[in-house]
């Protein structure tokens, strides 16, 4: 699976020379605001300079992804075609090495043929090609991360060992570093884990987690203190925020208050600090939500009709229908299927019922665009799959349509919750 999905994303990486960024607006396509801090790194000014110009400390994105692209930039040079490729092609590692934990999971949740029907979706899925591809950014890194979190809190289900919920600790602080937002999903999945070992000794383990994520954030939350004077994970839910609540706004980002593309806002933000601005815009945002709290409601509901439908953003040219179309059948299977995985009582279920349902919410507030939504894709592609397995007439597809027993275990046509049935099988 990995190495059929490498392929295929590096020949599409190769057909269609994504790696040719242009060098509009000082190259600021190559990655945005990643790659601004990755040159500012590299030409040893620190973590610093999001935008245009030297504009001091930041904390807008997470460590992880920018560090990742200054080492490329070390070796291949700034802004360079080979630069470009490489980090292309590092983001189709990681969506193909995505397959792994998706085939587990699904191995682990609904049975082995499942699991590996979802890995081999994966290889040839539409969006898990086109965003590796895309933008240079940190989106199929996270989706791996998130994906191996949760792999890992299924699989300790059962252990209340010290050191495998230190390394589920470490995991999870090395996810938030990249992508904040998953942080969210951290307190669930852990009172899940403490949930299936309540009859245990579940206090010891759960605060090694704990404390092993705190350990692994500090050194970034201590930094930033150090540079802002103020205890900080990422500093931009300000402007996200006012971004998608202002006089006109749609439900979709307003792009055109962005710093990076409005000149007045720019000056205003390299004036202020990037603090004090991410304050302003947020007391602006929360003034314009609590004077008008209908509008904010009805911009809320177009922001969970546009995070689960799409947007024009992944409509493929001359196909608007139908790129809207598969987007939202892809959202329409996996709630289907996890509203099958709960009615059967699939271990597991609640927990892939809070990714779907928690993930999105600060983008519910915010501004959803089709990349955020990757990041939970994998576990989509699961729960589809599982739902299509509830379909007789899909006949050929290579697993077996059985009854699941509630409340049975996990792997093996026993323990995977796939009893078998004693009238012959009909092959999917």
């Amino acid at each position: 699976m990995v190495l059929t999905a490498l392929a295929v994303r590096l020949l599409v990486l190769a057909a269609t020379h994504a790696y040719r960024i242009p060098p509009d607006r000082d190259y600021f396509a190559f990655g945005g605001e990643m790659g601004r801090i990755a040159r500012a790194i590299i030409m040893g000014r620190g973590f610093s300079s999001p935008l245009f110009g030297q504009t001091g400390p930041t904390a807008m994105v997470g460590p992880v992804y920018p560090l990742l692209i200054a080492a490329v930039f070390k070796v291949f040079g700034i802004y360079t075609v080979t630069s470009a490729w490489v980090i292309l092609a590092l983001n189709s590692l990681f969506s193909a090495l995505t397959c792994v934990p998706i085939a587990a999971l699904g191995d682990r949740l609904f049975g082995g043929r499942v699991g590996h029907l979802a890995g081999w979706t994966w290889v040839f899925f539409p969006y898990a090609i086109y965003w590796p591809l895309r933008w240079i950014w940190d989106t199929s890194l996270s989706s791996l991360l998130l994906a191996l979190s949760l792999l890992a809190a299924v699989s300790l289900r059962d252990s209340p060992r010290i050191l495998p919920w230190t390394g589920f600790g470490l995991l999870w602080a090395l996810a938030v570093l990249t992508n904040t937002t998953l942080l969210l999903l951290f307190p669930v999945t852990l009172a899940w884990l403490c949930y299936q070992l309540r009859r245990e000794h579940w206090t010891a383990p759960a605060a090694a987690a704990v404390a092993a994520l705190v350990v692994g954030i500090t050194p970034w939350v201590a930094h930033n203190y150090a540079v802002f004077g103020r205890a900080v994970l990422r500093s931009n839910l300000g402007l996200e925020l006012y971004q998608g609540n202002y006089p006109g706004a749609t439900g979709l980002r307003g792009w055109q208050l962005d710093p990076a593309f409005n000149q007045a806002e720019m000056e205003k933000y390299r004036r202020m600090g990037e603090l004090s601005y991410m304050d302003e815009k947020q007391r602006e945002a929360w003034q314009f939500i609590t004077s008008h709290p209908g509008t904010f409601a009805v911009l809320s509901l177009r922001r969970v009709i546009y995070f689960w439908t799409g947007t024009a953003e992944i409509v493929v040219p001359g196909y608007l229908l139908q790129s809207l179309a598969f987007y939202t059948l892809i959202s329409a299977l996996a709630f289907i299927g996890l509203i099958r995985a709960i009615r059967r009582s699939v271990p597991g279920a609640w927990l892939m019922a809070a990714v779907l349902i928690l993930y999105p919410v600060p983008y519910y507030i915010t501004h959803p665009e089709p990349r955020f939504r990757h990041l939970i894709e994998p576990e989509m592609i699961i729960l589809s799959v599982y739902a299509l397995a509830a379909v007789p007439a899909l006949a050929g597809l290579g697993f077996p349509i059985r009854r699941r027993e509630p409340g049975t275990g996990f792997l093996g046509k026993e323990q995977d919750g796939e009893q078998p049935d004693k009238q012959p099988v009909s092959h999917i």
